[in-house]
């Protein structure tokens, strides 16, 4: 009998049958023939094993590529590498934070909509922890965000044509303790033509801000912080954040851990 010849891809374990070579794990051909103008012809395929070997290699790509998007759009959209790291899964879930994945889950329709969120409540109550998990979320979902806060874009060295079209690139902004700002004509008038901006581009807006929705954004002082609060209104949802101060907490208990080791 004529000895079938052993191709480069045959791996030991494979076997012969019916002429024709075939795995040995999952027991599927490896070979085919083909009659072409008569001509019959031996062509490789792949086998069960290979195939899923295949998808498995172009899944794995496809993976590492949308990894190295997520990874370009955090860099590019949350520049503090704390906030870069939160999220929604290493969280305590306050009510506030699960209405804010309720908001992530929502995405698609909030966007539609034109709907941010107004996070506003005392210190230390996971305002800004609760806007990071959101914008981080987003990116996951390979979602455009822009991080950032008025006293930073205005300390910045604000110029409008730049700042205006760097935040075309997003999807969404969010502004970090807003009202921090120093108060002056000038940032006013700034915060006025962003907010406008994002208003007119129809892009949701988050904000965080430590100012009482009752006693700051419906009695503001002048005509200049009255319609900023009022376009802010017009776009985002109001979220009240209650409860311990977890900055308190924090330190608390780190000064009771130090009493601990120190013996004191």
């Amino acid at each position: 009998m004529k000895e079938i010849e052993k191709p480069a891809y045959i791996k030991d374990g494979d076997y012969v049958k019916g002429g024709l070579w075939f795995c040995g794990k999952c027991h599927n051909a490896k070979q085919k023939t083909l009659n072409m103008l008569g001509k019959e012809y031996t062509v490789r395929i792949d086998c069960e094993c290979e195939r899923k070997q295949h998808e498995a290699e172009t899944k794995a790509e496809a993976e590492r590529e949308r990894r190295q998007r997520i990874d370009h759009l955090r860099a590019q959209g949350i520049k503090d590498p704390e906030l870069a790291r939160r999220s929604f899964l290493n969280s305590t879930q306050s009510e506030g934070l699960l209405k804010c994945k309720r908001y992530v889950d929502s995405w698609p329709e909030m966007k539609k909509e034109n709907i941010g969120l107004l996070l506003w409540g005392d210190t230390g109550n996971g305002k800004t922890h609760a806007a990071a998990c959101i914008a981080n979320a987003l990116i996951e979902q390979e979602v455009p965000v822009m991080m950032t806060s008025f006293p930073r874009i205005l300390q910045g060295g604000f110029n409008k044509s730049d700042l205006l079209a760097e935040m075309q690139h997003y999807q969404m902004i969010v502004i970090d303790d807003f009202g921090a700002e120093r108060q002056s004509e000038y940032s006013l008038e700034t915060v006025y033509l962003i907010i406008d901006e994002l208003y007119k581009a129809k892009k949701p807006l988050i904000i965080t801000t430590n100012l009482d929705l009752e006693y700051d954004f419906r009695r503001a002082p002048d005509v200049g912080h009255q319609r900023i609060y009022d376009r802010i209104l017009e776009m985002c949802v109001p979220l009240l954040f209650t409860g311990e101060n977890i900055r308190q907490k924090r330190a608390f208990e780190k000064l009771k851990k130090a009493k601990e080791l120190l013996d004191i």
